[in-house]
C-alpha cells in the first residue's frame, strides 16, 4: 500500500490512533488529571509507532539494511509491551502481586531481546530461528499469566453488579490477553501483520473506550497508588467515585464484606488521604490536581 509493505488494516488502526491523538492533547492541556492523560498518551504513541513499525519494516526500498530494520522493528515492539504491561499494571491493578514484579519481567524481557533475538540474529542473519529462540521465554510468561488472569480477575467480572466496574475488569483482562497473544501468534504464524496487529489492538481498542468514557473510575485507581492503598481500599474508592452517595452497607454488599469491615476499610482511606468524610473524599478524588 503507497508502495510500502503496510497492509490497509494496519494503516486503518494507525488513522484511528492518529485520530485518537488530538483529543487525547486537549486533555492534557486542559491540566485535569494530567498524570492520567500523559500516560495514556505515552501508551497510545507506543502503540502507534509499534503499527509503524510492523507495517513498513522490513522494506528492501528503505536505505537501511534489513538486519537493521528487523533489531529496530523488534526493539520498538518490545518497548511497547513493557510500558504496556506498567500501564495495565498501574490502572487495572495488574502486579502479579508476591510472583511476579514488573521489574523481573523487564530485566527477563531486556536480556531475551538481546541474547534471544539481537545476538542470535546479528550472527545467523537468520530471522525466523532467532525469532523461536526469542519467544521461548514469553511463551512461558504466557502460560504463568494466564493461570494468574483466571484466578484473580475473570471472577471479579461475575462479582461486579455495576456494569463500568465489569467493563473495568473485562479491559483489563482484555489489555493483558492482546499483550500476550503477541508471541504466541508470532511463533505460530511468523510474520502475519493483519492477525498480529488486530489482535495486540483489541486490548487498546478497550482501553481508550474506557478513557473516553470512565475516567473517573480510572482516575480512582490512579490515586491507589498516590496514596498507598490495598487493593481491597482502591475497590471501596472506585465503588465510591461511581456513586458518591453510596452507603457502607451497600459498599458490603457489592464486595460481600460485612458493614464493619467496611468502615474500617474508609478510617484507613480517611487517614491515607487527608479526608474527612465521603463527600470530603469525593471532592479529593475528582478535583482538579495540576500536579497528577
Amino acid at each position: 500500500m503507497f508502495g510500502t509493505e503496510i497492509h490497509p488494516l494496519t494503516f486503518f488502526y494507525i488513522c484511528s490512533f492518529l485520530i485518537m491523538l488530538f483529543p487525547v492533547l486537549v486533555n492534557l492541556h486542559k491540566g485535569k488529571y494530567k498524570k492520567f492523560h500523559l500516560d495514556f498518551l505515552l501508551l497510545l504513541i507506543c502503540i502507534l509507532l509499534n503499527n509503524l513499525s510492523s507495517g513498513l519494516l522490513p522494506d528492501k526500498n528503505l536505505p537501511i539494511n534489513i538486519l537493521s530494520q528487523n533489531i529496530i522493528a523488534y526493539f520498538l515492539g518490545f518497548t511497547t509491551i513493557i510500558y504496556y504491561f506498567v500501564y495495565l499494571s498501574k490502572y487495572y491493578n495488574i502486579n502479579f502481586r508476591n510472583r511476579i514484579t514488573i521489574n523481573q519481567i523487564f530485566c527477563v524481557l531486556v536480556a531475551d531481546l538481546i541474547l534471544g533475538f539481537i545476538v542470535p540474529y546479528t550472527i545467523t542473519h537468520d530471522l525466523t530461528l532467532s525469532r523461536k529462540i526469542f519467544l521461548i521465554f514469553p511463551i512461558i510468561l504466557i502460560i504463568i499469566l494466564i493461570v494468574i488472569i483466571l484466578k484473580e480477575k475473570v471472577s471479579k467480572y461475575f462479582f461486579y453488579e455495576n456494569i463500568v466496574e465489569k467493563y473495568h475488569v473485562f479491559t483489563g483482562i482484555m489489555g493483558i490477553i492482546s499483550v500476550v497473544s503477541t508471541p504466541i501468534i508470532m511463533f505460530t504464524l511468523g510474520d502475519n501483520q493483519d492477525i498480529e496487529q488486530t489482535f495486540f489492538n483489541l486490548g487498546f481498542f478497550f482501553i481508550a473506550i474506557e478513557y473516553f468514557l470512565y475516567q473517573k473510575t480510572i482516575h480512582a485507581t490512579m490515586m491507589k497508588d498516590n496514596f498507598s492503598l490495598t487493593e481491597r481500599e482502591s475497590e471501596i474508592l472506585s465503588l465510591l467515585i461511581l456513586n458518591p452517595n453510596i452507603t457502607f452497607s451497600e459498599l458490603g454488599e457489592n464486595l460481600n464484606i460485612s458493614e464493619k469491615t467496611v468502615s474500617a476499610h474508609m478510617s484507613r482511606i480517611y487517614k491515607k488521604t487527608g479526608t474527612k468524610n465521603k463527600k470530603d473524599l469525593y471532592n479529593t478524588m475528582i478535583a482538579d490536581k495540576s500536579n497528577l
